[in-house]
């Protein structure tokens, strides 16, 4: 393994960690304090707002190539919105909570493409981002099964300095490994970790390639968000609002996609490109209809295999789609593409989820209105076939 990639894994490892250990759990929170579906979308939406601000000082510090800075952030904001999670402050948690909650997920998620990118080669992206989902699903968990242990028995203290801990010795290990790759005696990895000049508003705008990317870049953070906040919280609805038991079914489906994982990452360079990954957009799209077919009144067994097959279709598109993405950045200006990426989808994210506070269903009972957001998603899962296809500039 090469510096740089032991970087990347040190920094991904660490962050998924903490990811488990709190952040994970924020819609589970926001619901215990009593916010509705309503305004938790609004929530998100202000999520996205603090995500595209930080995105503009991110790209600014990347071109400096203020490594330390852009990985120390990273912690920093990670720990401040972990500190008003567990603070009994409700407005200033939805408010300040939820910018700050986006300049950590701009810092983490921004930094990781980047070093992502730089450590793949256009054959082996599927097996790298197998081995990634590998090391997140282990430290993710971990941090999950920690994390809703500790909620489970009220123990915030201890969540906190866990977290606390955890940061600093995450920081101070990506700082070393960073600092050991002697960069400026390093050829390989200083080419590697060369940056462009920071990008402007027309830049941004003015994005277009052949791909469709637009178009993919609007709705994909549609459903990470989907995904990340309301499938977590209908699992939890699922468990009769048991935290513990919401770790547990999250650490256990984790650990049976790992196995498959182990099994098919390196074969998705050499499988046929196209045929996996319209296979993996039929099977992303099956799973938004699995979704809106959970209720509480489920076997206990026909639960369980239903979330397992919704993990699996929903992992298995991520991966496809992360291969093609890269793929397609590569052909691209990579920085460009990662970040015009980030800025499209943070849009968006905002107009989608308030539009999404504004469906007032508040007549109609949590799982049910969580349904129909996933059945109104389902056309929306179909504009991935134009990913790659190739158009008139």
């Amino acid at each position: 393994m090469t510096g740089l990639a032991r970087t990347f894994y040190l920094f991904t490892g660490f962050h998924s960690f903490l990811l488990g250990l709190l952040p994970i759990f924020i819609p589970v929170i926001l619901w215990d304090k009593g916010l509705s579906l309503n305004e938790i979308a609004y929530f998100i939406a202000l999520t996205a707002v603090g995500f595209l601000f930080a995105l503009y000082y991110w790209d600014r510090l990347r071109a400096q190539q203020a490594w330390s800075t852009l990985l120390s952030l990273s912690f920093v904001f990670q720990s401040l919105f972990v500190i008003l999670l567990v603070w009994d402050e409700l407005t200033l948690l939805v408010t300040i909570g939820a910018l700050i909650n986006g300049a950590a997920g701009c810092f983490y998620w921004s930094t990781q493409r980047l070093l992502f990118q730089a450590i793949t080669e256009d054959k082996n992206t599927g097996n790298t981002f197998g081995n990634f989902q590998i090391l997140v699903v282990a430290a993710l968990k971990t941090g999950v099964l920690v994390g809703s242990y500790l909620l489970g028995m009220e123990y915030f203290i201890g969540v906190l300095s866990l977290s606390f801990i955890v940061s600093l010795f995450g920081f101070a290990a990506v700082n070393k490994s960073l600092q050991s790759l002697n960069i400026k005696d390093n050829n390989s990895s200083a080419e590697l970790l060369k940056q462009v000049p920071a990008f402007s508003f027309k830049q941004v705008v003015t994005f277009k390639d052949t791909h469709h990317s637009k178009l993919i870049f609007a709705i994909d953070g549609l459903f990470l968000f989907l995904e990340s906040y309301f499938w977590v919280l209908t699992i939890y609805m699922l468990t009769q609002e048991n935290v513990m038991q919401l770790g547990l079914i999250i650490v256990g489906l984790s650990a049976l996609l790992a196995l498959i994982f182990l099994v098919i990452k390196k074969y998705i360079d050499r499988a046929n490109v196209k045929l996996i990954y319209f296979v993996a957009v039929i099977g992303y799209a099956i799973s938004w209809w699995l979704r809106g077919q959970f209720n509480q009144e489920m076997d206990g067994l026909i639960l369980y295999a239903g979330l397992l097959l919704v993990a699996f279709l929903s992992n298995f598109f991520r991966l496809a789609f992360n291969k093609r993405f890269y793929d397609i950045a590569r052909e691209n200006q990579p920085t460009r593409y990662i970040i015009c990426k980030s800025y499209y989808s943070q849009f968006m994210l905002i107009l989608f989820f308030c539009a999404i506070g504004l469906l007032g269903l508040a007549n109609t009972q949590p799982i049910e209105q969580l349904q129909i957001v996933y059945y109104l998603s389902i056309p929306f899962v179909f504009g991935y076939f134009l990913y790659g296809q190739k158009r008139n500039k």
